[in-house]
């Protein structure tokens, strides 16, 4: 029965093993192997209730170097609902573009990646891309990837530059989207 009411944008796929299991056989992993203490920290506040312990091996981290591991360019832009829905933020599209020739600019050797909330964004995003056939190129080399939080969930690279689209003129069906699957931020 808890498989019929499970839902992605209510629980996660542990919620649900949770729910079935008894509490003997439940483990929690504790270790966070994967980010730096700046980056996942908050996710460990928020959503992990402080339980992890961050046993990141720091000489394995692609950062950059004299910049802080977590930045915020504050982009404001408008939202827009495209025909096919969701939300699309184009100046923000833009932003993350002139991030990616500047990270190419300066010699930056790891991999990098973009993820949104909005297939609307990834698209607009992957779209700009393509119009410029160098940077395009360029990207390969850094095995790069644009996607939505559901896409990318359990893949990672070295820089993730999140575009969460939000701003004037956003509708309340995306606000409400956000609302109800908080967790989509923790998986970015």
């Amino acid at each position: 029965e808890g498989f019929l009411n499970w839902s992605y944008t209510d629980s996660s796929l542990f919620g649900l093993a949770q729910s079935i299991c008894s509490t003997d056989d439940l483990i929690q992993l504790k270790d966070h192997h994967r980010s730096h203490a700046d980056i996942i920290n908050y996710s460990n506040k928020q959503f992990y209730g402080g339980y992890l312990r961050v046993a990141t091996n720091y000489t394995k981290l692609k950062t950059l170097k004299n910049e802080n591991v977590l930045r915020w360019i504050d982009v404001r832009g408008r939202v827009e609902t495209p025909a096919s829905g969701g939300s699309l933020n184009q100046i923000e599209a833009e932003a993350v573009i002139t991030e990616l020739k500047r990270l190419i600019a300066i010699g930056y050797e790891g991999t990098i990646g973009v993820v949104s909330p909005f297939r609307s964004q990834v698209e607009a995003i992957s779209q700009l891309i393509k119009k410029d056939q160098v940077l395009d190129a360029q990207l390969k080399q850094h095995d790069f990837l644009v996607d939505t939080v559901h896409k990318f969930q359990g893949d990672e690279r070295d820089i993730m530059i999140f575009s969460p689209v939000v701003s004037n003129g956003i509708s309340q069906g995306s606000v409400s989207f956000l609302a109800r699957t908080g967790n989509l931020f923790n998986v970015a």
